[in-house]
């Protein structure tokens, strides 16, 4: 007979203490993001966010954000996040812009809308905004394919600082042979005469 404090494994036939198992339990609900807190808004944070404040309306967004993108996040969340975002993207707010593009690519697949987005931001010299723009070029998502653009916008992420992927993606297009000569060139006077003209990207700061 099995006592209330053990419980028999169905595969191996050993004991396990039902504390265990609640404790098991309890990391499972909280890996799937059952467990996942609502996010805390201050007061005076929200009360500046309804009167307008820009700064305010972004740093909620990011709040209900982060929510919903812990453990495997909660779909109201990012809804949520992403009606602030709206609202800060509207007033030229280029993080939000950016913030706002990935919502339109990931959740609602609106590749043309998410492109638009990008390049607001992206024209604001948000390092960020130029990789994925250069994504848009070189994927055709949302626009039509552009290696030479690809190459200019990605090349002015690299050089703002964005890693994980932008030098080599920049590579990519030349090494794979998707390039020629004259392409790449015309990329590189593309990107010198941005960065002399608006001078170099920054990387995104959520609450600059």
């Amino acid at each position: 007979m099995i006592s209330v404090s053990q419980f028999a494994h169905p595969l191996i036939g050993s004991p396990i203490k039902a504390s265990a198992v609640i404790r098991l339990l309890i990391c499972l609900l909280v890996l799937s993001g059952c467990a996942t807190k609502a996010p805390q808004i201050e007061d005076s944070l929200l009360r500046n966010a309804l009167a307008g404040n820009v700064q305010a309306q972004y740093e909620i967004g990011i709040k209900y954000n982060k929510a919903g993108r812990a453990g495997w996040g909660k779909t109201e969340y990012v809804e949520e996040a992403a009606r602030w975002f709206e609202l800060t993207a509207g007033q030229g707010d280029a993080r939000a812009q950016y913030q706002l593009s990935q919502y339109y690519f990931n959740a609602r697949k609106d590749y043309s809308r998410s492109f638009a987005l990008t390049q607001s931001a992206a024209q604001q010299g948000l390092a960020d905004a130029q990789y994925y723009l250069g994504m848009h070029f070189a994927q055709a998502w949302g626009t039509e394919q552009n290696l030479v653009l690809a190459y200019k916008w990605i090349a002015l992420a690299n050089d703002g600082g964005i890693k994980g992927g932008g030098l080599a993606d920049v590579e990519w297009l030349v090494w794979k042979g998707k390039m020629t000569a004259d392409q790449t060139a015309e990329g590189q006077r593309l990107t010198e005469a941005h960065t002399r003209k608006y001078g170099k990207s920054t990387p995104i700061q959520l609450f600059r």
